[in-house]
């Protein structure tokens, strides 16, 4: 299903609406670049590696999606670990349940992280995000949801649905900011340090796609 999803998103034929499986969307072509830091918590120990997070979120990662894409799409990765946040991992852990995700404490994760680079990155160069919360994770546990794409996703109203779509066709995404104004406007997932390749594929696939029209996300 992920090298389908992919694809899907990669070959860029035009959708319709009698055909509800049709190619759509052609931003992932290509290389992108993609910013990977590892948030770590001042009251949280980190428990994997971190040799064994960058080689996951790096080398395995970029791997993956070149061979899924057959070739057709790449990742430049620029890892940055252990950037740690001002808050206790109490004022960002979320919920196990999408439905009951604090929009509000996503954004203070992906902002605080973006606060923790600032000096040192051009997010304008960046295309996507990933941020690792450096602790391990199970449902409930740890940071609380192990994997979950949150622009598009958590921080956009996004309508799931099979019927009928309809609207433009550019894909949609939150302005986020650093506490100095630095702005970001492009797909952030977040992973825990634990969270295997499948997870980290299946997010990000998320974030390539962005939303479109009334609220809808292209789903892998």
């Amino acid at each position: 299903m992920l090298v389908l999803a992919l694809i899907v998103l990669s070959w860029g034929m035009g959708y319709s609406e009698e055909n509800d499986l049709g190619l759509q969307s052609t931003q992932a072509i290509g290389e992108k670049r993609v910013l990977i830091v590892v948030a770590r918590f001042p009251d949280a120990t980190p428990t994997v590696p971190i040799e064994m997070v960058k080689r996951r979120a790096v080398s395995a990662f970029k791997a993956y999606v070149v061979e899924q894409s057959y070739g057709l799409a790449s990742i430049n990765a620029d890892f940055r670990d252990y950037k740690t946040l001002l808050s206790s991992l109490s004022k960002y852990k979320v919920s196990q349940y999408n439905s009951q995700v604090d929009a509000g404490r996503v954004r203070k994760l992906v902002e605080d992280t973006m606060t923790t680079l600032e000096n040192e990155v051009d997010f304008s160069s960046y295309d996507h995000i990933l941020i690792i919360p450096a602790v391990s994770t199970t449902a409930g546990h740890g940071y609380g949801m192990i994997c979950y794409c949150a622009n598009p996703g958590m921080l956009t109203e996004i309508k799931k649905t099979h019927g009928k779509r309809s609207g433009g066709r550019e894909p949609q995404y939150e302005t986020l900011r650093s506490k100095g104004g630095k702005q970001f406007k492009g797909g952030v997932f977040v992973g825990a340090e634990n969270a295997n390749l499948g997870m980290f594929a299946h997010d990000y696939f998320h974030a390539l796609g962005g939303i479109y029209g009334r609220g809808q996300r292209f789903a892998p």
